[in-house]
């Protein structure tokens, strides 16, 4: 009987007809002729299919192989597409790690102060406590606590930053509010941590687009930093606490220091 080696390697019409005379001759049923002739053509063609390179690649198992000698270069495609993702990935841990979000910051601010047993906060030490309600000062709330900066303390930047994303409590009216978003400053009764009352300017700037902070400006280096320079040093915590004060409910600051800083 002919064998699937000559659809195998190739035919022609004479070929073809040489394959057909072979079949009717070994079987007289048009029927089994017509099977015995298809198996033939199908074998040849699966021979055919899995001997020759068809120029389609196949994956098997996570295994992508290509025909002849394009198995390298696709593997050192895979291997650099690999590569180049490892890298991504890394690029935007470490922008998370050097940009937290709010809460993150929040968290590890939190965790500093743990750290030095200041979190929970401490109250308000009395002496501020008598300042203020000799002044009549009533509501006092605990806005924020903080590390001193080196930028708090610059001369040429002559303010000190409360961001609002460390900030505890709402501690402004609605007017307040408005007058702030408006860029105009409000004149807070200030009292200074050797608990002396002033006054200074508080204001609301706007850093980049996602982040805010309150400042405490106008004589805060000339009067408040030259005046306590014994409390307000890099890394020192303090608290500024809030109250009001007359008929028309001024607001007053209070800062107070909880922790020293660095010795120079």
């Amino acid at each position: 009987m002919c064998d699937s080696n000559e659809v195998e390697n190739g035919y022609d019409e004479d070929s073809w007809e040489k394959l057909k005379n072979k079949v009717d001759q070994e079987s007289g049923d048009e029927s089994e002729r017509l099977d015995k002739l298809t198996l033939i053509v199908l074998q040849g063609f699966v021979n055919r299919f899995l001997t020759e390179p068809t120029g389609i690649p196949i994956e098997k198992k996570g295994i992508k192989r290509c025909p002849q000698g394009e198995n390298q270069d696709y593997l050192i495609h895979k291997q650099k597409k690999h590569k180049a993702c490892h890298q991504q990935q890394q690029e935007k841990k470490k922008k998370k790690r050097a940009n937290p979000s709010p809460k993150e910051g929040q968290d590890e601010i939190m965790r500093k102060f743990a750290e030095l047993g200041v979190e929970p906060p401490p109250d308000m030490p009395e002496a501020f406590k008598i300042c203020i309600q000799d002044m009549g000062g009533t509501e006092i709330k605990l806005v924020i606590q903080k590390f001193i900066r080196v930028t708090d303390l610059d001369p040429q930047q002559n303010r000190m930053s409360m961001p609002l994303k460390q900030v505890r409590c709402e501690f402004l009216n609605e007017v307040e509010k408005e007058k702030l978003s408006r860029r105009q400053a409000i004149q807070v009764v200030f009292v200074e941590p050797r608990v002396v009352v002033s006054e200074l300017n508080l204001n609301k700037w706007d850093v980049g687009k996602t982040s805010s902070s309150y400042v405490l400006n106008g004589p805060w280096h000339k009067n408040v930093v030259k005046n306590n320079e014994d409390s307000l040093k890099p890394t020192a915590v303090v608290q500024i606490w809030s109250f009001r004060v007359g008929t028309d409910s001024k607001l007053g600051i209070a800062l107070v220091k909880v922790r020293d800083g660095e010795q120079a």
